[in-house]
């Protein structure tokens, strides 16, 4: 496999969307997810790092359906969200199909259907997620089936604030690590971004005070599905108490709030800080436990009480 291609089992569906679709053949494992949905982040999301997450949860859940949905600079900073909604019509077909299919060989009650995990990372997928989410109230029967099967979030180094040092760092890592085009890329990308800036500060364009206000507000996503956290301390593009403070407001409204604070995980790759750790807590997660680990380091500065 090329480093710059996905895995093998997933079919491109749609622009920025891949599906892999588990064959109906193979009975399905009623403790694992029937659909995961990877909505994933913008900056340095290389098809080698993708693949770690999906080669993990097909190692995790090999009966479970996985839809990965990518995303660029552009579907957050230019892009209205008419567009983005339209281009997400193949990935709101594949939902409503995979979902549909074990609705109608399922007849117990919803709240034993296997469901679905929606795992989302940093500003680029908590945007995606949303319009995924906001659309399919679009559809004919207003996503009841979507997120009446919509069990667990995870937000994973999300969400951030409208901070421009934090939205400069993050997109600088979309552009090729080579001299000349770090060059180009600061010289454009530095001006507009400020401009952009500038206008969500303003009210006129799309701002992450408003992404972080629709992803805990119950109309989004409802107010059922089980949330889980997992930030770092370290993180230098999306710091932790940002996370921190909209974890607490979702708990003020009355969420289901997991979390999981690591030390020195890097943006979208705290797998690498301790993998055991990371994958154990999804599965956890998953499982109906409350995971809320907090190293006691960690655990003053983040202006948490520890569960564990």
């Amino acid at each position: 496999m090329s480093p710059n291609s996905l895995l093998e089992c997933f079919d491109t569906i749609g622009e920025n969307i891949h599906l892999f679709e588990s064959p109906e053949q193979i009975s399905p494992d009623p403790a694992s997810p029937s659909l995961v949905i990877l909505c994933t982040w913008v900056g340095g999301a290389t098809p080698r790092r993708i693949n770690k997450y999906l080669a993990q949860y097909r190692e995790i859940y090999p009966t479970s359906s996985l839809l990965l949905v990518t995303t660029n600079v552009s579907d957050i900073a230019f892009r209205p969200s008419s567009w983005i909604r339209a281009n997400l019509k193949p990935a709101r077909e594949a939902i409503r199909r995979i979902v549909g299919r074990e609705i109608a060989v399922d007849t117990a009650e919803t709240s034993d259907r296997r469901g679905v995990l929606l795992h989302l990372f940093s500003h680029g997928g908590s945007n995606i997620a949303t319009q995924l989410a906001l659309s399919m109230k679009e559809e004919y029967d207003h996503g009841a089936s979507f997120f009446s099967n919509l069990r667990a979030i995870i937000l994973d180094c999300c969400p951030g604030d409208d901070t421009f040092a934090r939205l400069y760092a993050a997109t600088r890592l979309s552009i090729p690590q080579t001299p000349v085009a770090q060059f180009l890329g600061k010289t454009v990308m530095y001006p507009a971004l400020a401009v952009v800036n500038g206008f969500q500060h303003a009210g006129l364009a799309r701002a992450v005070k408003d992404l972080r206000d629709l992803m805990n507000d119950p109309t989004t996503f409802r107010s059922e599905p089980r949330r889980l956290y997992i930030y770092s301390k370290e993180d230098f593009m999306v710091g932790w108490e940002a996370v921190q403070s909209h974890l607490q407001d979702a708990q003020s409204r009355g969420y289901s709030v997991s979390q999981v604070l690591f030390e020195q995980g890097p943006h979208c790759g705290l797998v690498i800080e301790d993998p055991h750790r990371y994958w154990d807590a999804v599965k956890k997660f998953w499982g109906g436990d409350e995971v809320w680990d907090v190293t006691p380091s960690t655990e003053k500065q983040a202006g948490v009480r520890s569960r564990l």
